[in-house]
């Protein structure tokens, strides 16, 4: 696939994540679709420790198009006063958030 990366959400006792292989580069809508159900897929108290990294990354795929040009493109939102609580967005080939 010519697009592929992926979105997580980190931290001392969690990992989860939304991923994509495609084709097509995935959309502002469906990043922040991914990040959506990223949110769904943890307990709301990972969710709320994590506010302000989801609005952070929610930004950073809005500010899109992002394009891998000699290595991944690779964005973590920590949460403030933590070791490893966090957001992600990793771009590992080709374009996302067009």
């Amino acid at each position: 696939m010519e697009h592929r990366g992926r979105i997580q959400a980190q931290g001392e006792n969690l990992e989860a994540s939304e991923a994509w292989s495609q084709n097509k580069p995935p959309t502002k809508n469906d990043g922040l679709t991914m990040l959506d159900r990223l949110k769904n897929k943890i307990p709301k108290f990972e969710v709320n420790k994590r506010k302000k990294a989801f609005l952070k990354a929610s930004r950073f795929i809005e500010q899109g198009p992002h394009e891998v040009v000699n290595s991944p493109v690779k964005r973590s939102f920590k949460v403030k006063g933590t070791k490893r609580e966090r957001v992600d967005i990793e771009i590992q080939k080709g374009e996302a958030f067009v």
